[in-house]
């Protein structure tokens, strides 16, 4: 409810300054570049860029490049630190309700691509027996969406991009792994009833892959695998910010 009321200001307030600089009609940009912050939540420093080819219609394309971003999670009790970085890839034909250029309320069919890396090191226990456990996830995804926003140009170069409802499918696979390397012995079946128990416990902490995937045991080499392959539906919104050129 929180981020449906602020997303509701959020448009009030730009469509108020969208009025306030509906008069100027001499500046006519063609290309816009911009920055997505929500890029940052994931670990990845996304970048958009936009050219209008015609009045009402334009091209987009979006890269983002990844970096490493801290991420803090819970296993058997005990804090884990986590790093995650991710690449994506969006591209997107945009068409423009209004009759200004690159301005106003648009629809957007688009393609989307993001490759998602997780690892860690994480402490618990298995059947009174300490264990250290490494964690790696990786994710990719390429999908189809249409996403539903509003673009506004404020004096004359300082550009806002909301983008409020975008549903999309995408044809995912999710790799996950997590492994005792410290140990030499195989589980037993006591440690490896608890290791199973405690990882979908610590998988619950990731909505993406939350319920989604099949949980394996190796006991032998010491490993827990969560796997997950089909289709996921999800919803892109966020604001980018730039400029017009």
């Amino acid at each position: 409810m929180f981020i449906v009321k602020s997303i509701f200001y959020l448009i009030i307030f730009f469509f108020f300054l969208q009025k306030i600089n509906g008069q100027d009609r001499i500046f006519q940009p063609k290309i816009t570049v911009k920055w997505a912050p929500t890029g940052l939540i994931l670990g990845d420093l996304s970048l958009q860029g936009e050219y209008g080819f015609i009045k009402k219609s334009s091209l987009t394309a979006k890269i983002g490049v990844p970096f490493s971003r801290p991420y803090h999670a819970n296993f058997d009790g005990h804090d884990v630190d986590m790093h995650m970085r991710a690449f994506s890839f969006l591209a997107g034909y945009r068409k423009y309700l209004s009759k200004q250029i690159l301005k106003g309320f648009y629809i957007e069919p688009f393609f989307t691509y993001a490759h998602h890396t997780t690892d860690g090191t994480g402490e618990g226990s298995l059947d009174n027996q300490r264990v250290t456990m490494d964690f790696s996830n990786d994710y990719n995804g390429a999908g189809f969406g249409v996403q539903l926003g509003s673009q506004f140009i404020i004096a004359k170069r300082l550009v806002i991009d909301l983008f409020f409802f975008g549903p999309q499918l995408t044809s995912s696979r999710n790799d996950f792994r997590a492994i005792d390397p410290y140990n030499y012995a195989a589980w037993t079946t006591i440690q490896a009833d608890e290791a199973e128990q405690d990882i979908r416990n610590f998988l619950n902490q990731f909505p993406f892959i939350r319920n989604k995937v099949d949980v394996h045991v190796d006991k032998i080499n010491r490993t827990v695998m969560a796997d997950f392959k089909g289709a996921l539906v999800g919803v892109r919104f966020g604001v980018s910010i730039g400029i017009a050129l």
